[in-house]
């Protein structure tokens, strides 16, 4: 059955709204009434997963609370990679602490696997979740593996992790300066919200964000390995 092109280009504009961070559907926006059609039009839905497959994404899903969630496919030219991070350029170990970041905020959020199921809001703190992940330093120091596995990388980045310090005054603001872990936390939670995966939340502190449907939905995509598996044992024991 051919799809018609009108089809064809609202599929594509779906995309491309789910693509921009910091688009909102609502019932009364394009993006909403593209969002509604794709959750009750099996057919459109179809389109839609078929153009988003053509450009190198996957359907993840669409929240109600959110829009289309979409992740990218191995070399995609959508991929996401830590270098994107910042505007200057990043070494290695800054590299490996943010990747065991993202896997540290998985795990503090999202501690069991069921847990990805529920849409209960999720609330990070930048202090907090920095204490957590040095908790979990040693567990995941212990990792066995070759250093070009996930789980090795992920042992290196608890080494140099542990090695950073905590908290590093800014010179003439508040906050934590850049050499410091949640220096690094900040700024992976800030681009986070750059990417519709969490929200600033002010009312609850000047360091607290709040993850979103979308950031729920790509740690379910994502495998984490032994490396998230042993943070998320971590959280398990404190939480119990």
């Amino acid at each position: 059955m051919t799809v018609p092109l009108e089809d064809v280009r609202a599929a594509a504009e779906l995309v491309a709204f789910g693509l921009r961070a910091g688009a909102r559907p609502t019932d009364a926006n394009p993006y909403g009434v593209l969002l509604e059609r794709f959750r009750s039009n099996t057919g459109f839905r179809d389109t839609v997963e078929a153009v988003a497959g053509g450009l190198g994404l996957t359907v993840l899903g669409a929240p109600s609370r959110g829009g289309i969630v979409l992740t990218t496919q191995p070399n995609s030219v959508f991929a996401v990679r830590m270098s994107d991070l910042r505007s200057t350029a990043m070494n290695p170990d800054d590299k490996l602490v943010a990747g065991l970041i993202v896997l540290g905020i998985a795990a503090y959020a999202f501690p069991r696997q069921l847990d990805l199921d529920s849409t209960d809001v999720k609330i990070v703190e930048v202090a907090a979740l920095d204490a957590f992940v040095r908790d979990a330093i040693e567990a995941v120091s212990a990792l066995p593996g070759e250093e070009d596995t996930v789980d090795g990388q992920a042992r290196i980045a608890a080494n140099v992790y542990a090695r950073m310090p905590s908290f590093k005054p800014k010179d003439r603001q508040p906050g934590p300066a850049r050499g410091c872990t949640q220096f690094a936390i900040a700024e992976v939670l800030g681009w986070l919200v750059e990417r519709g995966a969490a929200r600033v939340m002010p009312q609850m502190g000047p360091a607290s964000y709040q993850l979103t449907d979308r950031f729920r939905l790509l740690v379910a995509d994502v495998a984490g390995g032994e490396a998230l598996a042993a943070l998320r044992a971590h959280r398990q024991r404190v939480v119990a």
